[in-house]
């Protein structure tokens, strides 16, 4: 803006601020004024505070209506667009893994075994989401002898730094397993006891609920339980990790659950996946077996 417009309007604002300013603000010179508006102007009022620390100085009595001037001056910074929220079912915030594992054999024997796998964790604050699923299914020599699938979800409050409060609510089907279905609720109160950069061991114990169906046709049999898990996970470099998951069940009902997996990085978000699953249903209906185990070796996609 050239010099001339730029003083006609500074002018034209000292007119008007003279004009609506208080009585008090009136004891600010005119040409402290003008100083502090072209200060303002130029340089998108970089100096603007330097100037008022002089005109304080040379006028304290005024230092309330400079200051209040200066408020008025100084640029407002635009507002920022609010940051939407991503919604619980959009996958914003969310981050998971996808597991697939395929064997196929012939020759004397044959054999054909699938097995899909996920899990998706989304941290909200002190909230703590895990969504997980699975699929198994194997064939000898044209005959189905395995097929279970099941998911499950899982919610963490973190109560305190060292504790916090997890609810599970999980469905199970199996169809040559120690059970035929299964729903499983619990809740009850978690302890971080190690928690660092190569290994995290947590616990968590409570009350629980098993709705089972040992047979096909039979209704399902309610049992009041405590349960017990362990959760331990350990970094072993940049690129492997081992982790185990133990689940015990005592009360009506005695089942124990364990899965182990190691997974060995290959490049970016792929993995190799070992994992071996198992099952312990003391319970279990004449003609079948009371431990039941998986193992899988496949692939693993983190996004």
């Amino acid at each position: 803006m050239p010099f001339f417009l730029k003083t006609t309007t500074s002018v034209a604002v000292i007119s008007c601020l003279i004009s609506f300013f208080s009585i008090a603000q009136a004891q600010i010179s005119p040409d402290i004024m003008n100083l502090l508006i072209m200060a303002a102007e130029r340089n998108d009022g970089k100096n603007l505070d330097l100037v008022a620390e002089l005109a304080i100085a040379a006028n304290p009595a005024a230092t309330k209506d400079i200051e209040e001037l200066v408020a008025r001056l100084k640029p407002k910074e635009p507002e920022r667009p609010a940051v939407p929220t991503p919604g619980y079912f959009s996958l914003r915030g969310w981050d998971g893994e996808v597991e697939l594992n395929f064997l196929r054999s012939s020759g004397n024997t044959s054999q054909q075994s699938l097995g899909l796998a996920g899990k998706l964790h989304r941290d909200s604050g002190k909230y703590h989401h895990t969504l997980d699923g699975f699929f198994d299914l194997n064939k000898n020599d044209g005959a189905t002898d395995k097929q279970r699938w099941g998911f499950g979800y899982k919610l963490d409050y973190d109560f305190t730094e060292k504790l916090y409060i997890t609810s599970f609510a999980g469905y199970e089907n199996d169809k040559f397993g120690p059970f035929r279905e299964r729903i499983t609720t619990a809740f009850g109160i978690g302890y971080p006891v190690i928690r660092n950069d190569s290994y995290s061991w947590k616990l968590e114990a409570g009350p629980s609920i098993l709705f089972t169906r040992d047979l096909p046709g039979e209704g399902y049999n309610s049992s009041f339980n405590a349960f017990a898990s362990s959760l331990f996970s350990w970094t072993i470099n940049d690129r492997s990790e081992l982790a185990n998951i133990t689940t015990a069940y005592y009360g009506d009902k005695n089942v124990i659950e364990s899965k182990s997996d190691l997974t060995v990085k290959i490049n970016g978000s792929l993995s190799s996946k070992f994992s071996y699953d198992i099952m312990y249903d003391q319970d279990a209906p004449l003609g079948r077996k009371k431990t039941d185990t998986v193992a899988r070796a496949g692939l693993q996609y983190d996004f």
